[in-house]
């Protein structure tokens, strides 16, 4: 059994005795417990966040321009990940009558440096 479960049986244990007051301080001692148990699941699911956030930064790599993902085909935009933290994936632009440019979804910085896709990483800096 669980605190809170224990909590639950010891309040109902002490309504069948009759102590009103009693049963009121076990009532607050409940919502406490209930409290802290939810601070402690938010607290935990932070870490784990952080842990992949950390994870994530480490494994990824600056070739310029770009940040790579060892696996990931796609680039992400070194503006957003250097400025606010976002692992925003660049993608391909086609324009009619010009090379492909890349852009951002995020900032809409456009990489228009004439990379072009490589069947190995993705895109490449320069062509």
């Amino acid at each position: 059994m669980g605190v809170v479960e224990n909590m639950k049986d010891f309040a109902d244990l002490i309504k069948k005795v009759g102590d009103i007051e009693l049963y009121r301080k076990i009532l607050g001692l409940e919502t406490e417990v209930l409290d802290l148990s939810r601070d402690k699941r938010r607290a935990d699911e932070k870490i784990e966040e952080l842990e992949r956030t950390l994870k994530f930064k480490n494994e990824l790599k600056f070739e310029d321009p770009y940040y790579w993902l060892e696996g990931d085909p796609a680039p992400y935009c070194p503006a957003c990940w250097d400025s606010k933290r976002i692992a925003a994936h660049i993608v391909s632009v086609r324009e009619i009558g010009h090379y492909d440019q890349h852009q951002c979804p995020s900032c809409k910085h456009v990489f228009d440096n004439g990379a072009r896709t490589s069947p190995t990483r993705g895109l490449t800096s320069r062509s």
